[in-house]
């Protein structure tokens, strides 16, 4: 049938022919290869610019492997596998090729994401003057042959600048000092040593981690005594703590205190243990 309509109307059979794969090349140019680094106590980031395409980028957190992603202008819209490999750039003329053999593509605007050994071994390969290269097909309609080459131009300074940024991280993450349960005796407010030197991790992460937008600080009670007395010393509680906050640097604004009565208390008063878990303050960091 197709080849009897071929004969008839040429034009229309060739239109309906598939084309003819392409080739899509992505690079910086030589003289506008550029390796940033942002540094904070946080996070250090090293980011590489790709013209028409993405970014690549180093990402080192606290407590964590070193990560590579590329960020990319298109969305992958589907799962897909790509070719990494390091090649010498021209004006390296002695080196050896690596082809590092397949890694996976995941849909959406961050196909790339290797960490750990893989992402220490690329920033070796870059370390060396070496070119890396990612190569797939298009995931629009698989057409088209894909190369993406992140340079290695500018990396050793940029590189080094990036390590002194790893030295200075916090051994802390958002994580570790997000919430602080302090338990009271009966009828106590003063803050121990262990609690203080709780509040002030959390003091220290709210001044480095601008994502920090607030602490809220809840205090509770139990139903030993007056309703009326217990409130007043959930809400003793809760300023004993707001007013260390404010003490140490963090503005009034950022801190949402709230007391609450014996009512609201999220364990049962009706035993010992209840009661006792009760006599508590919860401070939360809010992102």
């Amino acid at each position: 049938m197709f080849g009897k309509t071929c004969l008839l109307i040429p034009l229309a059979c060739l239109l309906a022919l598939p084309a003819r794969a392409g080739y899509q090349f992505f690079k910086a140019p030589v003289a506008k290869s550029t390796w940033k680094v942002q540094a904070t106590p946080i996070i250090c980031r090293l980011r590489h610019s790709i013209p028409l395409y993405g970014e690549a980028e180093f990402v080192r957190r606290a407590k964590t492997d070193l990560e590579f992603s590329m960020h990319v202008k298109q969305a992958a819209n589907r799962p897909e596998s790509a070719r990494l490999f390091s090649l010498a750039p021209e004006w390296k003329h002695i080196a050896i090729a690596r082809d590092f053999g397949s890694i996976p593509v995941v849909k959406g605007k961050e196909p790339f994401y290797l960490n750990g050994t893989w992402a220490k071994r690329m920033a070796a390969e870059l370390e060396e003057g070496m070119d890396l290269q990612f190569i797939y097909r298009d995931w629009m309609d698989g057409s088209d042959e894909i190369t993406v080459t992140v340079m290695p131009v500018n990396f050793l300074k940029a590189w080094g600048g990036f390590q002194k940024c790893e030295k200075q991280l916090l051994n802390i993450r958002f994580a570790d000092v997000r919430k602080t349960i302090i338990q009271y005796g009966m009828g106590k407010i003063a803050l121990d040593r262990g609690t203080q030197r709780r509040l002030d991790q959390m003091i220290h992460y709210m001044k480095v981690d601008s994502s920090v937008r607030r602490v809220r600080i809840d205090g509770y009670t139990d139903s030993k005594g007056l309703e009326r007395i217990n409130l007043v010393v959930a809400r003793r509680r809760t300023n004993v703590v707001r007013d260390y906050f404010i003490k140490h640097g963090i503005d009034k604004n950022r801190i949402s205190p709230h007391a609450h009565n014996e009512l609201e208390g999220k364990f049962s008063n009706r035993t010992a243990a209840g009661r006792k878990k009760n006599r508590r303050v919860e401070v939360m960091l809010i992102r």
